[in-house]
């Protein structure tokens, strides 16, 4: 399941991700939307923007669907990079990765943690 409020940034993510054999099961706009289709779809693996407005950002993501739905794996993919962020996306246990690096998109959907 791909999120980013950027068409364009969202349509290229999720066709790299179907060209590398993977199931994208849902995708949207928006922080509610990504909440919504996790709470549907339960993917393996939600990708999803951080500045998202207006609505949730990806950090908020990440905290709801980290503490409602455990099994699925969230990695945070943005051009907004902070210690502060990348720490609390951590500790909410999710993966930080910026936007941009395509290879480490692939390897972070790939791997099994």
């Amino acid at each position: 399941m791909v999120v980013d409020n950027d068409p364009d940034a969202l349509a290229l993510a999720v066709e790299d991700l179907r060209l590398e054999g993977h199931d994208i099961v849902g995708q949207g706009l928006d922080g509610d939307t990504a909440i919504r289709l996790v709470a549907g779809e339960h993917p393996d693996v939600l990708v999803v923007d951080h500045r998202m407005p207006p609505g949730p950002w990806g950090l908020e993501v990440a905290q709801k669907v980290r503490s409602q739905f455990p099994e699925t794996r969230v990695i945070v993919y943005s051009n907004y990079q902070s210690n502060e962020l990348i720490r609390a996306v951590r500790a909410v246990g999710a993966v930080f990765l910026p936007k941009g690096n395509i290879r480490a998109l692939r390897r972070a959907v790939a791997s099994k943690r």
